[in-house]
């Protein structure tokens, strides 16, 4: 397993959002690949550093962003945190889901902000091929963010910096089926919904619910009785029990995922408001960009799931997988998406199996063993 020294943060730049890690480009390359990694719930832009010391040898350079209250980037501001709070406890209705979507299109924009201005900064090879351009992953909870930007930025005009020029990949890493806006099976189980529980128990069995290994049968096959909703393996042992005291306070934060911060609330507000079903239809079935704005029509977008991950991920690949081919058939105008497979990776697959993850995101292949 390779390991890694994590650079200073880079706080460069004038958006919202920071590079919290960044390799740098490979010594004398003009012609890399720059990778950038979006994180998820509560574990930041740290839990990918392994990934670092990896990317010259792949002719890569791979830049680690947080999110908004998370290390090195700004918190919400008073004014979004306010709007943040009553949105989430605010009924539906079509005044408020119009917000609620509004709300979140100007985060992704910020993320979107953040990319031209590293383009601009950092002068970045430009697609040759399948190499140079920018790939851009979001793990997680972030791939809500990637589906919002994927539905939103035909809205984004384009300036100085044509970022449509630049994108080559869109990831959608490991994305669950909460992400995509999708109801859970029956009898399924979620740590952090188990009222039997209480505050603290539920957080620390989520720790070792989501970075499991699971032993999951044939979703396709045999649908929800194929999925294995509690017990994770014994071995290989969960991510999160062999990670030290250091390890975890380098790659997670506390604030954003107590209870009343800012991750519940987002979630709370996307859900209530129909957040994440618009931007998984605005992303899937996309409309014209307008005049002037960024196109990403023929951007590749790319679900990469783990196959040892808990059952949330598993029952988001099957259930996007069916709706695309459910619309094909229907005539709808549907974007490209190609699911490719990380074989025996769990969430975590970027502390376990850095090589094999970061190949992932490079390859062509639709399996990675």
């Amino acid at each position: 397993m390779a390991s890694a020294t994590p650079q200073a943060p880079n706080t460069a730049g004038t958006t919202a959002l920071r590079a919290f890690l960044d390799s740098g480009a490979p010594e004398g390359s003009t012609d890399y690949t720059t990778v950038v990694v979006l994180h998820g719930w509560g574990w930041h832009g740290g839990v990918f550093r392994k990934l670092l010391p990896l990317a010259a040898q792949s002719n890569a350079r791979v830049v680690l962003v947080n999110r908004r209250d998370y290390p090195g980037s700004e918190p919400y501001t008073p004014e979004q945190r306010a709007t943040l709070v009553r949105l989430a406890s605010a009924a539906p209705s079509p005044e408020t889901d119009a917000e609620a979507q509004a709300f979140f299109r100007d985060l992704v924009k910020e993320f979107y902000d953040f990319l031209v201005d590293f383009v601009r900064r950092e002068n970045i090879p430009r697609p040759q091929g399948e190499t140079g351009g920018l790939i851009i992953a979001g793990w997680s909870l972030a791939s809500a963010w990637l589906t919002a930007l994927l539905a939103s930025v035909g809205l984004f005009r384009e300036e100085d910096v044509h970022l449509s020029e630049y994108v080559r990949r869109v990831i959608l890493f490991d994305s669950s089926h909460f992400c995509y806006g999708f109801a859970p099976p029956p009898n399924s189980y979620q740590p952090l919904l188990d009222a039997s529980l209480s505050e603290e128990e539920r957080v620390l069995r989520f720790g070792i619910y989501i970075t499991g290994y699971y032993a999951h049968g044939d979703v396709w096959a045999d649908g929800p009785s194929a999925l294995e909703f509690r017990t994770p393996l014994a071995d290989p042992s969960p991510t999160g029990s062999r990670m030290t005291p250091e390890e975890l306070a380098e790659t997670t934060s506390a604030e954003p995922q107590v209870p009343g911060g800012s991750e519940g609330l987002l979630a709370q507000m996307m859900v209530a408001h129909g957040v994440i079903v618009a931007a998984r239809e605005g992303a899937f079935y996309p409309k014209p960009a307008v005049e002037g704005a960024s196109n990403w029509e023929n951007v590749e977008v790319r679900h990469l799931w783990c196959d040892r991950s808990v059952w949330e991920m598993p029952w988001g690949t099957k259930r996007l997988t069916e709706e695309i081919e459910e619309a094909k058939k229907a005539g709808k105008h549907v974007r490209d998406v190609v699911f490719a497979r990380l074989k025996g990776g769990n969430h975590f697959a970027q502390w376990d199996m850095p090589e094999k993850t970061l190949q992932a995101f490079l390859t062509k292949d639709t399996v990675v063993e």
